[in-house]
Order: C-alpha cells, then structure tokens, then sequence
C-alpha cells in the first residue's frame, strides 16, 4: 500500500520555479511590488490564478484587483505565495475528495483557516511565514489518499470531524495517515528543511512554531468549521476567540 502511494505521490506535477524564486525573495527580504510582479509574470497561468483568488468575495475588496502589483500592495508577498500554492493545490482537485465527505471548496476554506490560526499564533514575521504555509499544506494529502480510497472502493468517513481523530482513522484504514504522506510529498517538492521538520515534529515539541501548528490541526475539523470544544481546552482559547470573531 505504501509503495502505490509513494509512486503516486512521484507522479504529481512538480513546483514552478517561480514559487521557488518569491520563497527566496521572501526571506531574503529585498523586495517590491514591481519585484513581485516581475517574478509571477513568468508564469501567466499562475497571473490569472492569484487574481482569481483575490478578486474572490471572499475578502471583499469593493474593487477590482487588475493586476499583480496592486494585489502584491494589498496582501503582501506572503500571502501572495499562498495564492500561489493554492493554485497549484486546486489543479490537483481533480481527485475525488468525497472519502473525507468534503468538496474542493470546503478543502481550500480549511487550509486557509488553519493557516491564518497558526499564523495568528507567531510572532515573527518570517516565522509566520514557515508556519502558516506548513498549516496550510500540511493535508495536502488528503487529495492523494481519497483517491486512494476511493480506487479501493473504501466507503467515506464518517467518524467526528475533528482532525486529530481523523489521523488515526486514516492509518486504521489506510495504514497511513495524511502528516506521513505530506511529509513526503513535501519531500518530493523540495521544500525547506524546516517545513519538513515542521511537520514531523510538531506533536512532540511545544516551541511556538510547533505548538501553532498543532493548535491549527487541533481546532479546524475538516468541514472547514473551528471545533469549540476543542478550542476552549487550550490556553490560548481567549486570543484565538478574538481573532476568530475578527476575522
């Protein structure tokens, strides 16, 4: 089972190398609106795809975003790397997610929540950075093993939507669950080594950046919705209540 997943997991298309040149340009922390721009015109398909994302009701802009420059003003280059990686997340929705009983839609409103919940947990900038983008594909699996699942004919689940249940759901019926795969798909992208020790470790070690990610996988449920329960045990549930009730 583990070696099907893994040549699956090596048939996914790799990363552009702009997304690769804006990470560098991110922590190297010299940049601009025109730099940015500059840098995402290579690629005109992935143009089209971030103005998508924030001309999106979703963050209600009364205008029209036209172009990059204005959008790189209006969300900084962080947020507009995970435009980025949510383009090339939605061209691999083409798989059946219907095993985790979610669609495409509900997938991408989880990943920008636990994001924004982890981010909201960090202090510095370019931590923030590692961590939301880490939260926001760390299920990126889950793509993968639904369509795994689905080749094999396994009814959805249909446990409590809480996502740490979930893992271990996925490895009773899987033998795998989704940090493990996205470990290794992360692996396959060449990602920084700190994302990938991000992900392996976070249940284990309680530095913030550990502990903001563990806290956004705690809290989102896979249905996109924030699992008060779970939320009011941590001591951070004051801070995160306001910060839900804002955002």
């Amino acid at each position: 089972m583990v070696d099907e997943l893994l040549q699956k997991i090596e048939q996914l298309p790799p990363i552009p190398n702009v997304i690769n040149e804006l990470q560098e340009m991110y922590y190297m922390d010299m940049y601009n609106a025109q730099d940015i721009e500059k840098v995402i015109n290579k690629d005109p398909s992935l143009v089209a795809d971030i103005l998508k994302v924030a001309n999106s009701p979703y963050y209600g802009f009364a205008r029209e975003i036209h172009d990059i420059r204005q959008a790189a003003v209006l969300f900084g280059l962080d947020q507009i790397i995970e435009f980025a990686l949510a383009s090339i997340v939605d061209g691999l929705i083409t798989f059946d997610l219907s095993f985790y009983s979610i669609d495409a839609k509900t997938f991408m409103q989880l990943s920008y929540l636990k994001s924004a919940i982890a981010k909201e947990m960090i202090e510095r900038k370019k931590d923030k950075f590692l961590v939301g983008t880490t939260a926001f594909l760390s299920d990126v699996s889950k793509i993968i093993l639904s369509n795994y699942a689905k080749e094999r004919g396994l009814p959805p689940i249909n446990e409590p939507m809480v996502l740490n249940r979930l893992d271990e759901v996925e490895k009773e019926l899987l033998s795998v669950d989704s940090i493990e795969v996205s470990i290794k798909i992360f692996e396959n992208w060449n990602f920084s080594i700190e994302m990938i020790e991000l992900l392996k470790s976070f249940k284990e070690k309680s530095e913030p950046n550990y502990r903001a990610l563990y806290v956004a996988r705690q809290i989102v449920r896979i249905d996109a919705k924030v699992d008060q329960g779970e939320l009011e045990k941590l001591p951070e549930h004051q801070k995160l209540q306001k910060f839900l009730k804002g955002a």
